[in-house]
């Protein structure tokens, strides 16, 4: 095969099944927006239920980041990055964070937008939730306080926050088949 996945070798690349689609795909064949943001939704909690049957940290506690964008070459499609590490990442844009904790306890830590997306919405915050406006607010003058961080000795260098609280989702021991039914 000359364009075999290095991933799965019994396919060909993502590229290559792009092209071949857009050459000689249906173009009848339309997703709708609602059907495509249920799609995502349902791929996202499948992608985050395989990270945690995974035990990538070998059972300790661990923070997932997802980073979703558009592929400059392939502009229909989009790409979905998954981070695993066990200390608290630092808050960048355009971000969805999870804390995994014992391996069953599921806890949010932040969603952020893309930087080209954060102006629009201060200039329309009455249109969005107040606690991601005021996320925004935060990120945009580095207080990462509202994150999970603190200042810690002299000057501006910051540390995880033993102490902060993520907001809990439920316990993933008692729902196995689905991790997260709305983010």
């Amino acid at each position: 095969m000359t364009f075999q996945s290095r991933f799965d070798p019994s396919r060909e690349t993502v590229g290559k099944i792009y092209r071949d689609l857009q050459i000689n795909g249906n173009k009848n064949d339309v997703i709708e927006c609602g059907d495509m943001a249920r799609e995502m939704m349902s791929g996202l909690v499948s992608d985050i239920n395989d990270v945690i049957n995974s035990n990538p940290h070998e059972g300790k506690d661990f923070y997932i980041l997802v980073h979703e964008k558009r592929d400059l070459a392939m502009p229909n499609a989009f790409r979905r990055d998954m981070y695993t590490m066990v200390y608290r990442p630092y808050p960048e844009d355009d971000t969805l964070v999870f804390r995994i904790q014992h391996g069953q306890e599921v806890k949010f830590c932040w969603c952020l937008p893309h930087s080209t997306q954060m102006q629009n919405i201060l200039n329309n915050a009455n249109l969005y939730e107040d606690e991601m406006v005021e996320e925004i607010r935060a990120f945009r003058r580095n207080d990462l306080t509202k994150f999970g961080f603190m200042k810690v000795g002299y000057g501006e260098r910051w540390a995880a926050n033993p102490f902060f609280e993520d907001k809990p989702l439920f316990s993933y021991k008692n729902v196995k088949s689905k991790l997260i039914k709305a983010i």
